[in-house]
């Protein structure tokens, strides 16, 4: 499972408390990561997937770096992370 680094800005910083955090997925997705992280913060996913639309929010974002590529949103909440790979969730 890969062990990541989340950032944190701007009102998702409030809701978790911290502006980054190494986390160790136990999924692969971007939606295992929210589905974890909404146990460890109630009421993350609904920040990201708000449950009336169930698709991912468009006044959220989710930015990629990954080693050796430049940036890159996340629109897929299925999009498979690896290790070392940095989200910034805003």
């Amino acid at each position: 499972m890969p062990e990541i680094l989340v950032k944190y800005g701007g009102h998702i910083s409030l809701a978790t408390g911290t502006l980054e955090e190494k986390y160790r997925l136990t999924g692969v997705t971007v939606m295992n990561l929210i589905d974890e992280l909404d146990s460890k913060y109630p009421g993350f996913k609904a920040m990201f997937v708000p449950p009336q639309y169930g698709i991912m929010n468009m006044r959220t974002s989710i930015f990629l770096r990954r080693s050796g590529q430049p940036a890159q949103p996340i629109l897929d909440p299925g999009f498979k992370l690896q290790d070392g790979d940095c989200l910034l969730m805003w």
